[in-house]
């Protein structure tokens, strides 16, 4: 499994695992084309050959930084695919003078935050009514 930075002609691949999951951000292609070469956007996908089976998204400068979008395909779920790919973009968020890094999630998605807590990840807020389905989002704050 190798982890980079997403290209442009990957839109449609991200895309695709995007609209499959229940909790990522379902973006359109042109989204993930526009996210692709946004200033402060990072893209990371982990892949095997052609076949993309997770990314991870952050944004963000300076020392303030944002998980804005994850996932890993179903059929790839608990090999550890979302903590390698964390785990690579907080590497490169130190790199690049990261101090902090937050994210929102779900109150029902409890495999995500169980995985944020592992990893260093802890609750540091509650944005009432913050998805389309009227769900709450945990804020969850990490010093790098």
């Amino acid at each position: 499994m190798n982890i980079e930075l997403a290209r442009p002609e990957q839109a449609s691949a991200l895309a695709q695992l995007d609209s499959s999951r229940l909790f990522s951000a379902h973006w359109s292609v042109e989204a993930w084309q526009e996210e692709l070469v946004a200033p402060g956007a990072y893209v990371w996908c982990a892949q095997e050959g052609q076949t993309i089976w997770g990314f991870l998204v952050i944004r963000g400068a300076a020392d303030m930084y944002e998980i804005v979008n994850l996932a890993v395909a179903q059929n790839r779920c608990r090999l550890g695919i979302g903590s390698l790919l964390i785990g690579c973009g907080l590497e490169k968020l130190k790199t690049l003078g990261g101090k902090n890094v937050t994210l929102e999630v779900s109150v029902h998605n409890q495999p995500a935050q169980a995985l944020y807590r592992k990893l260093g990840f802890c609750a540091v807020g509650v944005r009432k009514q913050f998805y389309a389905d009227g769900a709450d989002a945990i804020v969850m704050g990490k010093i790098l």
